[in-house]
Parts: C-alpha cells; structure tokens; sequence
C-alpha cells in the first residue's frame, strides 16, 4: 500500500469517526419515559449523569393539559435537578436562560414541536441545557434590545367591582379559597410577570395605578395548566381584566428581549 492510499484511507476513517460521534453527540439513547414522571420524588431517584433533549413522547391531545409540565429538586447530594415534560421550544429556552417567556423573540425557523428535558448531570442545570440546546438543536441566545410588538396594560373602568384598595394594615398574601385565588394588598405591576408569561408577549403596565390592591380570579387546575402552558382562551383572559377595570392594548415599544437564533 503506497504512502497516498494509506492517507487516504486514514482520512476516510477519521470522517467516519467524526460522523459517528456527531450522531452521538445529536440523537441520545434510548432513555425510559419511566424517568419523565412529573415529580420531586420520582426525580430524585432518576440515576445521575443525563443532559437529554428529545422530542416529547407525550404530545398529542392526549397529553395537551400536560404541555410545559416542569419539576425541580436537589440530588442526595445536593445537586440542582430538572425535569421538563412536553416543553414548547420557548418555554425550554426560558427555563435555559432564566428569562420569562414573555420576553424571549424567537427565530422564524424556530421548532414547532415540543420536547421532554432531564438534566441530572453534575454542574449548573441551566449552563448544561444551554450546551444541550446549543450542541443538539443548534440555537443560542443573547439579550437585545428591540422594537417589540407589546400588550399596553390600561384602566378601562375607574370603579371596577373586582379590584379594591387595601388597608394599609394589611400584608402581601396569594391565597386560595373555594375555588378562587385572591390577591391581598398586591400591586398590579407586580402581576404584569405573570400575564406576559400567560400570554408570551410583553406586558407594559400603562394604569398609573400605584396603590396596593385586593382581587381575585377563578381557580382551578385547569386553569392553572392554560396558564402555563399559555393557551389560555382570549375571552376568558378578557373577563379576568374587565372584572379587575382593566384591558390590554397593542403597542410597539422597545423592549430587552432575549434574542434566540442560529448558533455560529
């Protein structure tokens, strides 16, 4: 064998095994879904070591009420775990990036489709899924700040039945009571979090209300899963505004986003 085809076939190697470690690097394992159950206990007896991205095994509309289901807890050795199961693509750089999605501006190209997440590996969970997502899906992402479609949070009724100035004697509480979450001495900026993660869409509180307020919304857990996994009914979403004396308008403004997009 000449000293060419030697290189030759040591090169053809080489790509061969470099294409074998990409495919290992993109495609996991099979993994049991016995590990994806929803649960701080059941978490902390997954086996230690995953960083796993995989499209969901529990999509369809079966699972919808299960959509951006997350779960957290230490490892016995006090390690940080997370689980996520039929994550949207946003919600998953959310939980990545520590940003309320809300506030993240997503490619055009960006996956349609859900996921399931494990990270029980040693280290920050939220370093080893930005690696993940960067290494398996190939997006990064970067804080800007943009002219971005918003939600203007306005007053639409001055003397709303739902939403009361509180004592000020009274303290900061969220509590739940036959069937309905309510809301004590709490300022409306402080919910605006909430609605742009509700939403996906930037909340700007524009009501120049500055009190501290008691108000209340029904509740169940139905309407805690539309709420998370934002697929709340707009006519729903309107009812709990109206009640409170408030409504969303479209703006454009410029906001810091978290810019998702291909990684270089």
């Amino acid at each position: 064998m000449t000293r060419t085809q030697t290189l030759l076939l040591l090169g053809a190697a080489l790509v061969l095994i470099a294409a074998t470690a990409a495919v290992k690097l993109v495609f996991f394992p099979p993994i049991s879904d016995k590990y994806f159950t929803v649960s701080q206990t059941r978490l902390k007896q997954v086996p230690a070591g995953f960083v796993v991205i995989r499209p969901t095994h529990f999509g369809g509309s079966a699972h919808r009420e299960q959509q951006n289901r997350f779960v957290e807890t230490t490892s016995k050795t006090g390690g940080l775990r997370l689980l996520g199961v039929n994550v949207t693509f946003q919600m998953l750089i959310a939980a990545a990036y520590n940003q309320n999605p809300g506030r993240i501006s997503l490619p055009w190209d960006a996956p349609t489709n859900c996921f399931d997440i494990l990270v029980t590996a040693n280290g920050d969970p939220q370093e080893l899924l930005k690696g993940a997502i960067r290494q398996k899906l190939g997006y990064s992402a970067q804080t800007e700040t943009k002219d971005t479609p918003v939600l203007d949070l306005k007053v639409t009724n001055p003397n709303p039945p739902g939403l009361k100035t509180s004592r000020s004697d009274e303290k900061q509480n969220v509590e739940y009571k036959n069937g309905r979450l309510y809301f004590t001495h709490t300022r409306l900026d402080e919910i605006t979090s909430g609605m742009e993660q509700m939403l996906r869409t930037p909340v700007v509180d524009k009501t120049g209300l500055t009190n501290f307020y008691d108000f209340s919304l029904a509740w169940n857990q139905r309407m805690q899963q539309a709420m998370q996994g934002g697929n709340i009914d707009p006519a729903t979403g309107k009812k709990i505004l109206g009640d409170w004396g408030l409504g969303l308008e479209p703006d454009t403004a410029p906001m810091e986003m978290l810019v998702v997009e291909r990684a270089k």
